[in-house]
This record gives structure tokens, C-alpha cells and sequence, in this order.
């Protein structure tokens, strides 16, 4: 009987420290404090919007709110829920020692700084929470800094936005969720997986997996692996976040990326181009800064089929070449090098059966097209092509090979040449010549009839 009450007193003292403590931490004191111990530890200014604790889940948090920093409005991060396994005794000593912490469905949007910097939400005077009046407490502990550690961090279904200093989302990651053993205010790393990669809202990744690691501002993505257009991209990538301008780099190759896929997810029209794509880009510069990307790249298309390109289309048709207008590739390579944002076109082939162009150039950060190209032709095309077509083209060093030069300009997404003009005025001055030297030369002993009397009405 001794034993029940003694169990029934300790049950009921239990409850009653239970209760009080949540009285406690509920308290707009005590939540205050709470946000001024992350704020000091985390260095950056936390804002908690309820609290709630149990001895067997330890301290959950609701409403967890960082603000953005000027002049950027509303929050950098927003979390619905926050728990974590506490050393209530560190508490004492002003530690809060954490372990099995979850943060679950973040949102953050990481804005631009007009340095071109994206730099974290940083605690200062005015944005640290503080602590309410406590006549108790002495000047000391009000100065004493809170020491936090945090054991083992679970992020779940955390979603990131990055935003440019001029407004435009530059790149979207959904459905995160990552580990992180031992985070700390200077730098974390981990493994990490996330459902959705969203570049420019027009290139679109899938099921990326990753090592990741954050120091001194700089973010790395290691061994990454995602799907895009069906196919695969592995590589590494860094950026530095708070350096000017935020530098980047990425290696990255690539297999069986479904092009036809790409086009229609960003927008395109379909069927234009269909085949599998692989190849390699080694890449670097300023993010959102065209002109200061350098690097490398090398592209194949396996497979693949152009229908109805605007200047295929118009040479096919202009030269009377059925096969450029449809042109299904045997061979479609490019090498290009990247020049602060200039990109050189050192090899373009793209090889049907009966034909193949080549060209090399640039193409400007803005998009301008200066190519030099050749369109060579075999024998079956030239059986079908006119006389007057035929006297444009070159005999090639091939005796079944006819080539003819000509130029590419305009934009990349609308291409232009000027061979059909010239081969037009050429033929119009042609078809003029004949007929003025016909008129003047062939027939002088005809004299013109005399016009025709005119009627009165």
C-alpha cells in the first residue's frame, strides 16, 4: 500500500512538473528567451510563434520564422514545425544542447543582395529578440551568450528559392530533405535529396541526389546525380554565396536527355528536334551575369531529327533539297568554348545520308549569331536539282561532292542567311541580262510595232 501511494505521489509530481514546465516555456517570457538562446546561437534572429514540451518528445515549436534582410520584405524562412530532444539541465548553464532535431516543410526564399550577394539573415541589435523585463536577473546573466548545439539536424520537405537582386527566380529546389550530423552557425554538411530542380522555370530536373556541405558562404553539391528529360546528369557544383556577385562552377556530363522533352517542358514547340543528347559542360562565372561565364562543352545528338528548322527549312526549300527540310541526322556534334559569355563554335557537323553542314563562329551573350557555314551535297541530291541551283555549288575534293559557302546571322532562337538572296538577285539579274541582251543584240532588225491608237471613251 506504501508502495502504491509512494508511485501515485511520484506519477502526480510528474504531471505536475509536466504542466508547469508548458506553463513555463508557454509563457511570453519564457518563449522569449527561447528565441533569444537560438537567435544568439544560431546567429541569426529566430522568431517562434508557440512552444510545448513533454518528457518523452522533448520541445516542440511552432510558427519559426527568420525575416529577410533589408531591403528585401517578408520572411527568409518559414517552418510550420520545429521539435527536438533537449538537456533541460544544460538550460541552467545557458546551453541548449539538442539532439534528433526536425524542421518540417521550410520555405525558404533567399533573396539577391544588391552587392549580388546571397547572404544569410545575420542577428544584429535591432533584430534580436529580446528577453522581457526580469528584475531578478543580474546584469551578468543578461549578458552571458547562449552556447547552442545541435547533434543531428532532419530537414523535411524543405523547399528553396533563390531570387536575383532585379526580381527574377533564378533557381528553384522542392521537396528537400536532408541530414545533417553536427550543424553549426559556421557551416554543416550532409547528404541530401530533393524532388524538383527548377533553372530559369524553364530547364527542369527530377529526384536529385547529393553530398552537400556549407562553409565560409560556400554552397557544394558533390557527385550529384539528377534526372532530366529522362535521362541522367552527374556532376559537382559550387557556389560562393557571399562573395560578389556569388561565383559558381559546374561540371557536369550527361546521357540519354531526351530533347524532344526538354523542348516541350520549357515551353517549345514540339517535334522540331527529337533525339537523345550526351556529352559534357565544364562551366564558370558570376550567376546572373552572362558575360562573365568561361568554359567548355561538348554536345552529341543521338538519333536525331530536325523538322521545319526556320533556316533549314528555307534553304531546303529555296535550293530545292527536300532532305533539308527534314533532315534525320546521322552524325550531330558541337564543340564550343566559352569566352566571358561568348560562345565559340569551333565545330558544328550535322550529317544526314545525302548531305552535311558545317560551321564554326560565335554566339554573343545576347544571342547574335555569327556563323561561316558549308552545306556539302552527293550525287543523289544533285540529280534533282535544277541547272541554275547547281552553278551556286563547288565541286569538292570528293568527285561526288559539291559544296556551297554561305553565312548564318540573326539570333539563336530566330536564325537568318543571306545565300537565298543572293542566289535570288543573282538569278533575277540573270533572267534581266538575258532579256536586255535579247531585246537590244538578238533582234535589232525588228523594229518595235507602234503603239496602239488610243480610244476616247
Amino acid at each position: 500500500m506504501v508502495i502504491l501511494i509512494a508511485a501515485g505521489a511520484l506519477l502526480l509530481l510528474a504531471v505536475v512538473a509536466v504542466v508547469g514546465m508548458n506553463l513555463y516555456v508557454q509563457s511570453a517570457g519564457a518563449q522569449k528567451r527561447i528565441e533569444r538562446a537560438l537567435s544568439s546561437g544560431l546567429k541569426v534572429p529566430v522568431h517562434i510563434t508557440n512552444t510545448i514540451v513533454t518528457p518523452w518528445s522533448g520541445l516542440k515549436a511552432s510558427g519559426i520564422t527568420i525575416p529577410q534582410l533589408d531591403p528585401a520584405k517578408g520572411n527568409f524562412l518559414e517552418a510550420p514545425s520545429f521539435s527536438a530532444h533537449i538537456s533541460w539541465m544544460a538550460l541552467l548553464k545557458h546551453r541548449v544542447d539538442a539532439g534528433d532535431v526536425a524542421l518540417d516543410s521550410p520555405r525558404v526564399t533567399w533573396f539577391q543582395s544588391p552587392g549580388g550577394r546571397w547572404e544569410l539573415p545575420r542577428l544584429t541589435g535591432s533584430a534580436a529578440p529580446k528577453a522581457s523585463p526580469a528584475p531578478e536577473a543580474t546584469p551578468a546573466t543578461h549578458a552571458q551568450p547562449w552556447d547552442v548545439s545541435v547533434h543531428n539536424l532532419n530537414v523535411n520537405d524543405a523547399s528553396f528559392g533563390f531570387w536575383d537582386e532585379k526580381g527574377n527566380k533564378e533557381l528553384e529546389f522542392d521537396g528537400v530533405h536532408f541530414d545533417c550530423p553536427s550543424p553549426t552557425a559556421d557551416g554543416a554538411q550532409g547528404r541530401a535529396s530533393c524532388r524538383y530542380v527548377s533553372l530559369h522555370d524553364r530547364l527542369f530536373s527530377r529526384d536529385m541526389d547529393a553530398d552537400w556541405s556549407y562553409a565560409a558562404g560556400l554552397v557544394k553539391l558533390s557527385s550529384f546525380e539528377t534526372e532530366l528529360g529522362g535521362g541522367t546528369i552527374r556532376g559537382d557544383a559550387t557556389v560562393a554565396t557571399q562573395t560578389k556577385h556569388s561565383p559558381f562552377t559546374a561540371d557536369v556530363t550527361f546521357d540519354r536527355v531526351d530533347v524532344n522533352q526538354l523542348m516541350i517542358e520549357a515551353g517549345e514547340t514540339p517535334g522540331e528536334v527529337t533525339g537523345m543528347l550526351k556529352g559534357s559542360l565544364d562551366l564558370s562565372g558570376n550567376t546572373g551575369k552572362r558575360s562573365s561565364i568561361n568554359g567548355t562543352g561538348h554536345l552529341e545528338l543521338v538519333g536525331g531529327r530536325m523538322l521545319n528548322i526556320e533556316v533549314l527549312q528555307m534553304l531546303g526549300q529555296g535550293l530545292q533539297i527536300p532532305d533539308l527540310v527534314e533532315l534525320k541526322l546521322k552524325t550531330a556534334e558541337v564543340d564550343v568554348r566559352v569566352v566571358s559569355g561568348v560562345t565559340n563554335v569551333d565545330r558544328l557537323v550535322l550529317q544526314s545520308q545525302n548531305l552535311q553542314i558545317d560551321a564554326h563562329g560565335t554566339i554573343g551573350s545576347d544571342g547574335k549569331l555569327d556563323l561561316d557555314a558549308r552545306l556539302t551535297i552527293n550525287g543523289a541530291v544533285t540529280k534533282g536539282l535544277p541547272d541554275f541551283i547547281m552553278t551556286y555549288f563547288k565541286q569538292g575534293s570528293d568527285p561526288n561532292a559539291w559544296y556551297i559557302d554561305f553565312a548564318i546571322g540573326n539570333t539563336l532562337s530566330h536564325p537568318r542567311t543571306s545565300l537565298l538572296d543572293t542566289i535570288l538577285v543573282h538569278r533575277i539579274k540573270g533572267q534581266l541580262n538575258d532579256l536586255l541582251h535579247t531585246y537590244y543584240f538578238g533582234n535589232k532588225h525588228v523594229k518595235p510595232s507602234a503603239p496602239a491608237p488610243e480610244t476616247t471613251p
